[in-house]
């Protein structure tokens, strides 16, 4: 396979000015089978099977039309027929796999043998002309460009067999760039994300969305990142990132779930079993265990203790927490937003926080601890025969 042809197929620029086949219109056909079918629609690494053949089509006059598997083809190819184009290529949206080498290799050889029509394995290249004046598209000239290009997805069976084809050419395309991607055969890469050389991919990683890799970033085993940004030196271990930001030098996990709206500054660490979401976390911070961060503002320098809770929704609205620089907030601690604590200010262990906290303060909000002595006749010491049956 062509793989540098390929580059230009998967990031498509509509801007591209190829006068090679300025006399082309293409039609994409999409097709339906029915229920229980892929349909154009089907999503195949962030794009549809229809749009990886348009996209794939670059620069051509190209025009999509409702095409219903088992009808009769001329009547649907002559209502949409373009007078200045002399060429009309016919393909289908259930070929995903399909390149503009392909096509363009087919109609080099259909003007060079000078053809009214010529087969694809997949499609038709017809004369304009000829396509008005026939009562039906017929050959036995068939050709093929190549192995993959054509493959055909009826079932789901092989929309998989065609998915495994293309997160192969996705992954060997940003490997040739220079990202080191590990295990290319546990990797997923959507059509639409983004990876600068310099970055390292471990193995059983997804990244989709229009997501943001950038030089120098360390994506761990198992990551799932979706629509987000992970910028230079940053350190991702086994987390889901959907919506995130992650700046430069921050570490995130393992098993940290980044929401929408999370924003991860320079240097923080947000370590295991901890949710962010719609909420800036400033340079140099730390949350490193079993937290909940919502709808907050933190500073720099803070350090959030384990099993904290920022306590955002009170039934009907999300409410906002603001953290000043340097505060500390002790393991256990919730805060019940609106909520701001000015900087360096402590928060107690095991402390429920409902009102402000100036700069420097220390907030206790916690039951005074008790001592029964003797509680020697508790539940939990009693002998079996002395407990309480319900």
């Amino acid at each position: 396979m062509n793989r540098s042809g390929f580059l230009l197929d998967l990031f498509f620029v509509k801007t591209y000015n190829i006068s090679v086949n300025d006399d082309v219109k293409v039609l994409v056909l999409r097709t339906r089978r029915g229920d229980n079918k892929p349909s154009p629609d089907t999503d195949l690494f962030g794009r549809t099977l229809e749009q990886w053949v348009c996209c794939a089509m670059r620069g051509m006059d190209t025009e999509s039309v409702d095409y219903t598997e088992g009808d009769e083809l001329l009547p649907v190819v002559v209502s949409h027929l373009s007078d200045a184009r002399p060429i009309t290529v016919v393909l289908y949206s259930d070929t995903p796999l399909i390149t503009y080498a392909a096509v363009s290799e087919a109609v080099a050889r259909f003007k060079r043998e000078n053809m009214n029509v010529m087969r694809l394995p997949r499609g038709w290249v017809i004369r304009t002309d000829y396509a008005k004046t026939t009562d039906k598209i017929y050959t036995d000239r068939i050709i093929t460009p190549g192995d993959d290009d054509f493959v055909t997805v009826f079932s789901y069976n092989q929309l998989a067999y065609a998915s495994d084809i293309l997160r192969s050419r996705i992954v060997y395309f940003f490997m040739e760039r220079g990202v080191e991607i590990v295990d290319p055969n546990s990797t997923f890469i959507g059509a639409n994300a983004v990876i600068e050389p310099g970055v390292k991919i471990e193995p059983f990683c997804a990244i989709k969305g229009r997501s943001i890799i950038r030089s120098g970033a360390h994506i761990g085993e198992h990551c799932v990142i979706d629509s987000s940004v992970v910028e230079s030196g940053a350190d991702i271990k086994s987390s889901t990132l959907t919506g995130a930001i992650v700046y430069g030098g921050a570490s995130v996990g393992p098993y940290a779930h980044l929401r929408t709206g999370a924003e991860i500054g320079a240097g923080a660490r947000v370590g295991n079993h901890v949710e962010i979401k719609n909420s800036r976390v400033g340079a140099g911070s730390k949350i490193c265990h079993l937290a909940y961060v919502g709808d907050a503002e933190i500073g720099e320098g803070c350090n959030i203790g384990a099993g904290a809770v920022f306590a955002n929704y009170d039934g009907r609205k999300k409410r906002r927490i603001t953290l000043g620089k340097k505060v500390f907030v002790g393991s256990n601690a919730t805060l019940v937003a609106p909520l701001e604590i000015g900087d360096g200010a402590f928060i107690a262990a095991g402390s429920v926080i409902t009102e402000n906290v100036p700069a420097g303060g220390l907030a206790i909000g916690r039951g005074r601890q008790a001592i029964k002595e003797n509680w020697g006749n508790n539940a939990f010491t009693r002998s079996e025969e002395e407990k309480p049956t319900f």
